[in-house]
């Protein structure tokens, strides 16, 4: 495998499970210190306080910065060997020349990892940068510390409050995440989290000069509270062992990967944004296929690719039914769930005759995709017509889309459309996924968001596109299929 950089970070010697094992230390740290805060709000290390603080972290906190005094009502200490308790991790925003006496005061008060917000380091390509982060490297592991970035925004975990922005979601949930980039970390948490995912885990590497992808890869397969795992990744550090950790993941639960860097343009980016050398694409690409892994392009794409594992039962087969009003909705529906790899069978004659007489036959389409206003002659009609739709044994699952023009929802029937497919599908039981768009006004994407609630409390997911639903439930079916021939 061509993947590119050639750094060691410590063979195989002690097996996957055993190292990762090692990490649960990071997550669940007994005190935390700060080092350079200030009583400046927008000063980095006081917001990276701040939003421990604000999550909840049960242990000791404990500010650092050299001119001592107060910060948040904690007292300052002016290094870290000055503080009278046991620290367990640090989050170092220092600049970059003074972490080599950080990391050597940490060896000596017996930390156990450092997460560095700072950079200036191999991300910026100088040789003092690189030398530097090597130095630090060097320190932490003769003296048995972890060490995670730099260039990172650290580790986030509900569970046991640490977080790494004021606001985070404080509930866990079943999604573990690597992620290389600190702004990918809190917008990825972000995004997933409006649409109902939580997470176990989130780590920000940056430049991952100790603890690395393949570590995380590692941690996350053997974490009892990790069932699905995320990634963000740009370069690989050891290509060998992160082709064996990538494959055992894919082996023991979903794994839903972005590559950063998969271009030209993109690795050139990568290469300054966290001194990472990308492989190329078309490794990448056979990488992907040979372990199972879910490429997706987009942080939204993510999301999309996460809720079926969240929401749905895996369907029996490819055939879907797309239920829906307006015709040029439809067709273009049917395009989409047909390019993305599902089928759209059409309806029995004899199912066609009972669905046009439950409302008129003009303006309505009846063969898959249904294009029905049934719902404007009574809640019953529209309510029978999704229940026929859902019986047939013809199909493995739904689609239903909703517009969101401004007629319909000043009318109340997009919301009226919601609740009774809700309803309706909660009895019949079969695979559904709702695609809620066309919003052109905030009030619009307010009434999106409600229903969007409504939809996820009755446990069926949400897209923001017929398209975007088609594509995430293809590969949803894929790698169940996949793993299904893989028993066989």
């Amino acid at each position: 495998m061509a993947f590119m950089d050639g750094q060691d970070n410590g063979g195989d010697r002690d097996g996957s499970k055993g190292r990762a094992m090692a990490l649960e230390g990071i997550f669940r740290p007994r005190s935390v210190a700060f080092a350079g805060v200030s009583g400046d709000s927008f000063n980095s290390g006081s917001m990276l306080m701040g939003a421990v603080v604000d999550s909840g972290f049960k242990g000791e906190v404990y500010p650092v910065h050299p001119r001592g005094g107060d910060v948040m009502g904690y007292k300052c200490y002016t290094n870290i060997k000055e503080i009278p308790g046991p620290v367990d991790h640090v989050v170092v925003c220092i600049p970059a020349r003074y972490t080599r006496q950080l990391v050597e005061d940490c060896v000596a008060k017996g930390v156990k990892s450092i997460a560095f917000f700072t950079a200036g380091f191999s991300e910026t390509g100088a040789e003092d940068g690189k030398k530097l982060e090597a130095e630090l490297v060097s320190i932490a592991r003769e003296g048995g510390v972890r060490l995670i970035g730099p260039n990172c925004m650290g580790i986030y975990c509900p569970s046991s409050g640490l977080a790494i922005q004021v606001g985070m979601p404080k509930e866990s949930g079943p999604v573990g995440y690597v992620c290389q980039s600190g702004g990918n970390t809190v917008h990825g948490v972000a995004e997933a989290n409006s649409r109902g995912v939580c997470f176990s885990k989130a780590v920000s590497y940056g430049n991952a000069c100790d603890v690395n992808e393949t570590d995380l890869f590692e941690y996350f397969t053997h974490d009892p509270e990790t069932e699905i795992i995320a990634a963000y990744v740009e370069g690989i550090r050891q290509g060998e062992r992160f082709v064996k950790a990538l494959r055992e993941a894919t082996q023991a639960k979903p794994v839903i990967i972005l590559k950063g860097g998969r271009t030209d343009a993109g690795a050139a980016t990568a290469a300054s944004h966290t001194g990472s050398l990308a492989c190329s694409s078309s490794v990448w690409k056979g990488l992907i296929e040979q372990t199972g892994a879910i490429q997706v392009e987009s942080l939204e794409e993510m999301t999309d690719c996460i809720l079926p594992f969240l929401y749905m039962k895996p369907p029996k087969g490819l055939n879907t039914a797309i239920i829906g009003i307006g015709g040029g909705a439809s067709v273009i529906a049917a395009d989409d769930c047909y390019s993305a790899g599902l089928k759209v069978p059409s309806l029995p004659a004899e199912m066609r005759e009972e669905l046009k007489e439950l409302t008129t036959e003009a303006g309505n389409i009846f063969n898959n995709p249904i294009d029905t206003q049934s719902f404007m002659v009574g809640v019953e009609e529209f309510s029978k017509t999704v229940r026929i739709v859902a019986d047939w044994d013809g199909i493995d699952l739904l689609i239903v889309h909703i517009a969101h023009e401004s007629l319909m929802m000043e009318m109340g029937m997009t919301r009226t459309f919601v609740n009774v497919a809700i309803d309706t599908l909660k009895k019949i039981g079969k695979p559904t996924a709702v695609a809620l768009y066309g919003a052109s006004s905030p009030k619009g994407w307010a009434t999106i968001f409600e229903e969007q609630q409504q939809c996820m409390d009755a446990g069926f997911p949400v897209f923001y596109s017929v398209k975007t639903a088609a594509n995430a439930i293809s590969k949803y079916l894929r790698y169940h299929q996949s793993r299904n021939n893989h028993h066989e």
